[in-house]
């Protein structure tokens, strides 16, 4: 092994465990590394990289090893082998001093060497020769000071500032440092205002040993570690996509634009743009543009454009891999849903890292200064660039009409215009490709019923309640009779007036449920949904600070007091009424009085033209006794009530 593969330097590619590495920074005993492929840092002692290379655990790329000759070193190369080639070829002994300064004089006046060697440097080069070949040419004595530039209480004092006052986040600067040093030296009584007893550094000398240290570590220190791995990561390899869909990057950008109220003309605010980007044509394949941030229904909305934009004669389909960013709003079961269901893989894009979704990134920002800002009422991209501009002011643009000039201008300007990257237009070179073999899309019915999100639930008399929203079906009520009362219902969040019930048993089978409100629930969302159980829960709780948190069991409390009290006084009324014989003993006596009361029938043969009056019945019952044609009795609690 040779000496330079021992030594590392800046660039150095080796293996380790089976893993490419560079080398990017040596100093101070240490060496940091990062790996080829996405740029993570790290460091280990020189003495243990020295032992790997040792063990032969490290192997060196061979492409990335130190060049022997070079266009700075190869004259002094040349040279010394001329001289070295020369000695050794006319001399028996080399060494000695007369014949070794003839043929030194030989080889200057050959070489028109101006200054030539002296006789004891040629005998070092033989030496050196003899040892390590062409290197021990090419032998690199170390530079700078091999001793301490200060003395040692000094030297730890720098350190120390370094560490305590340099490798913070607060930004602290050379001339700190240097107070720093010189204010624990005056503490010693090693220097004053006037005199010094010891060597100071100066700040020049304090400047040196900062920009010798690490900056990942100082950026580290300083910024975070995200921060320092983006100072030291290259932006890495081109990801490659050899046909449509295989590569598809996602996420949502925030456009820089007021929009108003179709209505009363009030400023809504800034919209939301969820966009998939196809990396092999570099072509908009779905889109969606709302008022609300980032969710579990925008993207699903964005993912559903894309599945049926191909019936729209428009660049979309099922796509191979997915590139979302590590947002909430990719992380939920309707999403994970639709792309296990079609087999689309996900792979997000790490945090903080632009480098995964690039390319839509630079799409959004080729929307923003195409269109975005060049409209009414756009907020630009910072406060700077929008000077005395007033964006709420100037805005007259509803969030439709937004919304359609951004797919105007992607379908006639963008993807007809040559991309810089690709040379050729984004839909040209999805129409060449399609020709071939054209992505899967799905009807507008069957994306519906995949991108929905999936809940449990009871039937109840042939109704199902999801968020507190009641769905009734005649069906649910025949799978209830059958036995059936937990089903899959299927909510589309952008859509809450009706849900779709999976059948139990036959999966392709999905049963349509609508609200029992329809007056609420037309046109309702998640979102408006939520804002109103919102406000509805702040009325509650407003009503139960104004009334005190036990008004409705106090209330309950009085009702059930209530209620025993007039059943008491309901028993006494009528213990008073029937004479204390209660309600069932005078009902049968009212029925023996008026058995004995009544009259007896005439004969048919020889009726009467006078009818006999029948007997009255005794005084004590008179007031019981009531006679109609029907015959029925009543009793005096019932004529009262």
């Amino acid at each position: 092994m040779t000496a330079t593969v021992i030594d590392p330097q800046v660039g150095l590619r080796f293996e380790l465990h089976g893993a490419e590495f560079e080398v990017v920074f040596v100093a101070r005993g240490m060496v940091r590394y990062a790996a080829t492929a996405g740029g993570r840092q790290h460091k280990m002692p020189l003495a243990d990289f020295a032992e790997l290379v040792r063990t032969h655990k490290i192997a060196v790329k061979s492409e990335s090893a130190r060049r022997t000759v070079h266009e700075h070193n190869a004259p002094a190369l040349v040279r010394k082998h001329r001289y070295v080639e020369a000695v050794l070829r006319q001399l028996p002994h080399p060494t000695a001093r007369k014949a070794l300064n003839a043929v030194i004089q030989q080889v200057a006046a050959e070489l028109n060497d101006p200054a030539p060697p002296t006789d004891r440097a040629v005998i070092y080069w033989l030496r050196a020769f003899e040892l390590r070949g062409e290197q021990g040419l090419l032998r690199k004595r170390g530079s700078g000071n091999y001793a301490l530039q200060f003395d040692p209480e000094v030297e730890l004092l720098i350190n120390e500032a370094i560490q305590q006052i340099y490798l913070k986040p607060e930004r602290s600067s050379a001339v700190d440092i240097r107070s720093y040093v010189v204010g624990k030296l005056a503490e010693s009584g090693l220097c004053s205002a006037f005199h010094n007893d010891i060597r100071v550094p100066t700040l020049r000398s304090i400047q040196r040993r900062l920009k010798q240290l690490d900056p990942y570590v100082v950026a580290r220190a300083q910024r975070g570690e995200l921060a320092a791995n983006r100072i030291a990561r290259a932006a890495g390899r081109t990801r490659r996509a050899g046909a449509l869909l295989s590569v598809v990057e996602m996420d949502t950008h925030f456009l820089d634009i007021q929009v108003v109220d179709p209505d009363t003309g009030e400023v809504l605010g800034r919209p939301y743009l969820t966009c998939l980007f196809d990396v092999c044509t570099r072509a908009v394949v779905g889109m969606h543009i709302s008022l609300y941030p980032p969710s579990a229904a925008t993207a699903l909305a964005a993912l559903c454009d894309m599945l049926t934009r191909p019936n729209r004669g428009l660049p979309g389909g099922v796509a191979i891999l997915i590139i979302p960013d590590n947002g909430i709003e990719f992380k939920n079961s309707a999403f994970i849903r639709v792309c296990e269901a079609l087999a689309i893989i996900i792979s997000p894009a790490q945090i903080r890292d632009p480098n995964g979704k690039a390319h839509i990134e630079r799409f959004f920002y080729i929307l923003t200064r195409g269109l975005v800002q060049k409209l009414a009422g756009t907020t630009f991209s910072n406060p700077v660039a929008r000077g005395d501009y007033d964006s709420a002011k100037h805005a007259c643009l509803t969030l439709n009409q937004v919304a359609d000039l951004i797919e105007q201008w992607v379908n006639e300007v963008y993807h007809q215009t040559v991309h810089s990257r690709t040379g050729r237009a984004p839909i040209l070179a999805w129409e060449e490709l399609a020709k071939e073999i054209a992505p899967l899309s799905l009807s507008a019915e069957d994306v519906d019923a995949l991108a929905r999100r999936p809940v449990m639930r009871t039937i109840q008399h042939g109704r199902v309640q999801v968020d507190g929203i009641e769905y009734f079906s005649h069906a649910l009520a025949t799978l209830q009779a059958q036995g059936i009362d937990r089903v899959t219902v299927l909510v589309n969040d952008l859509n809450l007036h009706t849900v779709l019930i999976q059948h139990p048993t036959e999966k392709d089978t999905f049963i349509l449920a609508e609200s029992t409100d329809p007056e609420y629930t037309v046109g309702l969302d998640c979102y408006m949904h939520a804002e109103s159980m919102r406000i509805k829960k702040s009325f509650s709780q407003a009503d139960l600070k104004k009334l005190g948190l036990n008004a409705n069991a106090l209330a309950r409390a009085r009702l059930l007091e209530d209620i025993r009290s007039a059943s008491q006084i309901g028993k006494k009324r009528l213990r008073k009424l029937t004479n204390g014989q209660g309600r069932e003993a005078n009902a049968l006596q009212q029925q023996t009085h008026m058995a004995e009361a009544k009259p007896s029938r005439p004969a048919m043969a020889a009726p009467s033209p006078v009818i006999a009056t029948p007997a009255l019945p005794s005084p004590e019952t008179a007031h019981l006794v009531v006679a109609d044609t029907t015959d029925v009795p009543y009793t005096a609690f019932e004529l009262e009530w």
